[in-house]
């Protein structure tokens, strides 16, 4: 008897899952048919990368504009076709960010470096 419940509980989150995916991994596959020469593994690596994206930054906006599922799912379609070519963009400027923060930090905290009023 308690095997049917867990059963039923099971087959509930599977389709829990898939229904949360399903928006992202059609986007991904649909970002993924434009591309030409992509190995197998760059295939799965670029559906992952889509997927995972797409889950968590259409949840991030579905909580924060409070969207309509409708809404949400196409965003989380349309983020995952674009994941995979923005996300190496996106790192890049990340560090880039990082990289040149700390002497953003020093010249506001500490004013400019005498370097720097030197060549004023």
């Amino acid at each position: 008897m308690a095997q049917d419940g867990l059963l039923h509980q099971l087959l509930a989150g599977v389709q829990d899952l898939a229904s949360a995916l399903a928006p992202a991994a059609i986007g991904a596959a649909v970002g993924q048919a434009w591309e030409k020469g992509l190995s197998f593994s760059q295939r799965l690596v670029q559906w992952a990368v889509g997927i995972c994206v797409s889950y968590y930054v259409g949840g991030g906006l579905e909580a924060w504009l409070r969207l309509d599922p409708f809404v949400s799912d196409a965003i989380s379609f349309v983020l995952a076709m674009i994941a995979f070519k923005a996300t190496p963009r996106f790192v890049a400027g990340a560090v880039e960010l990082a990289g040149s923060l700390p002497a953003d930090m020093r010249a506001r905290w500490f004013g400019a470096s005498k370097k720097e009023d030197a060549d004023v």
